[in-house]
């Protein structure tokens, strides 16, 4: 028991203090998770479980060198270099092994699952639309956030309004071709960028960039699903 107790104590310790161990630990949790979900026979599982256990597994002996090696070295010497470097090469051997036994268990997986979401949102226009919509409003938060300027929801860069003006814009365009429709809808998107200027709630840069944001990520979500 003092052995079981003293190993987990390592374990423990070594998430604690290492970031790169925490990196590790958190990214085997997520594909434990995924191939709950996913369908993974046995043979995947006992390989992906040897990658996830490797890599830990290392991380753990290359933090017990870099340890043992501080402790005995106070000044710089180069075989304790060549120690870390080496023991820093078998981390990274076993998480370039992980990725590579990762990309063949899911990749597939995720094609055939992701063609068949695209089917489903190629199908529902109004479904693609919607996550279109969400994802260009989640775009300018985040950018706002970055610049810290304006609120999330009023003023700032770039202009939200404009950005989802520009999206529906794009929308309208893939769903029609009659001429008069797609110049009505220009006309409205101008009229929402002039209303913020004028409003003086966004600056015209600010307004032009938000709607070239909504039509590009429009124009891209939209090409990927071959729309």
């Amino acid at each position: 028991m003092d052995s079981f107790n003293v190993a987990i104590e390592g374990i423990i310790e070594g998430i604690r203090s290492e970031r790169h161990m925490k990196f590790h630990l958190f990214c085997g949790t997520i594909v434990i998770f995924l191939s709950i979900f996913l369908d993974i026979n046995k043979y995947e599982m006992m390989a992906m479980s040897i990658s996830i256990a490797l890599v830990l597994m290392a991380e753990l002996l290359n933090t017990a060198v870099e340890s043992a090696i501080d402790m005995t070295c106070k000044s710089y010497n180069p075989l304790a270099k060549r120690a870390k470097d080496v023991a820093a090469g078998a981390v990274f051997i076993t998480a370039i092994n992980a990725v590579v036994v990762g990309y063949i268990i899911f990749g597939k997986k995720f094609t055939e699952d992701m063609r068949q979401g695209f089917v489903v949102l190629k199908n529902s226009y109004q479904h693609t639309m919607v996550l279109i919509l969400a994802l260009v409003t989640i775009l300018v938060i985040g950018i706002k956030a970055y610049f810290k300027k304006g609120t999330p929801l009023k003023g700032g860069i770039p202009s939200g309004h404009s950005a989802l003006a520009g999206a529906l814009f794009v929308g309208i365009f893939y769903l029609t071709n009659n001429p008069k429709i797609f110049f009505l809808s220009f006309l409205l998107l101008l009229l929402v960028l002039q209303s913020r200027v004028e409003g003086r709630i966004h600056t015209t840069l600010e307004t032009i960039l938000g709607a070239f944001l909504g039509m590009a990520v429009t124009y891209v979500f939209l090409a990927m699903i071959g729309m």
